[in-house]
């Protein structure tokens, strides 16, 4: 077996790669629809996460139980986000893989380290934290959260697939310019959210005035959750259908098993 190197550009070079593939295939009646569609449930998810978020960061700051549950629920994620890359790294995979497969264990030992995090986070050590500190910790623990909640449905989506399906269903993201696009927009959302909460200063209000901070929160991130959320879905559309004329291209007459 020959072994690959590891190029630290790939990760950039990935990137690069996934926009330019989106320009490449045209725009046709079939993928607006489809990718309204898909755009429509991306807003959705983006919004439901941007709320998960927030309360998840509420909780994890203002009480030792949730703290500790979700300290709990980080680890178990990140230990099995690891175990799922590590069993497909037996299989023989190319540079680009491997470089996919590096940075999704370096997000699943963020989410495991955020995990530990929960467990030394109190209120009365958050309250007057300089900001400088503060909301670096949380955009921390918001991107693990976005991270793990995205993973987590998107699994459960291939799952359903798979299991509704007769034929071999397509996992939902499947490509590596898929995954560059998915967890871009995840890093921004989530980055976005803790940033906003720390900055904002929601866990330092009083326990009757949680509420409306939140409230007035969440009446920034809704916005920014939608249009990422429907980014990400036209975007992930987008890819799919471009894989599905690669694959045609290669399917022609002209078979080698003929």
């Amino acid at each position: 077996m020959k072994l690959q190197t590891y190029n630290p550009h790939l990760k950039t070079q990935g990137a690069i790669t996934t926009l330019q593939q989106m320009s490449r295939t045209p725009i046709t009646g079939q993928l607006l629809v489809k990718g309204g569609v898909a755009a429509s449930v991306g807003a959705v998810l983006g919004i439901v996460i941007s709320l998960v978020v927030n309360c998840t960061l509420v909780e994890i700051s203002m009480s030792a139980f949730f703290a500790l549950y979700f300290g709990l629920l980080f680890i178990s994620v990140g230990c099995v986000i690891l175990w799922r890359i590590s069993t497909q790294t037996q299989m023989v995979s190319t540079p680009e893989e491997s470089a996919r497969k590096k940075q999704l264990q370096l997000f699943a030992s963020l989410i495991v380290i955020s995990g530990f995090l929960c467990f030394i986070l109190e209120k009365n050590w958050f309250v007057g934290m300089s900001p400088v500190l503060k909301i670096p910790l949380y955009s921390i623990l918001g991107v693990s959260v976005s991270f793990a909640l995205t993973f987590s449905v998107v699994d459960m989506i291939n799952y359903l697939l798979g299991f509704l399906q007769v034929v071999v269903a397509r996992p939902l993201v499947e490509s590596t310019s898929q995954v560059y696009l998915v967890t871009l927009l995840t890093l921004l959302m989530g980055g976005t959210f803790g940033f906003i909460f720390g900055v904002m200063d929601v866990e330092d209000e009083v326990q009757y005035q949680v509420r409306l901070a939140l409230l007035r929160e969440e009446h920034y991130c809704y916005p920014i959750g939608a249009l990422l959320g429907a980014v990400g879905g036209f975007g992930n559309e987008y890819l799919r259908q471009q894989s599905d004329e690669y694959t045609a291209l290669q399917n022609t007459e002209f078979d080698d098993d003929i």
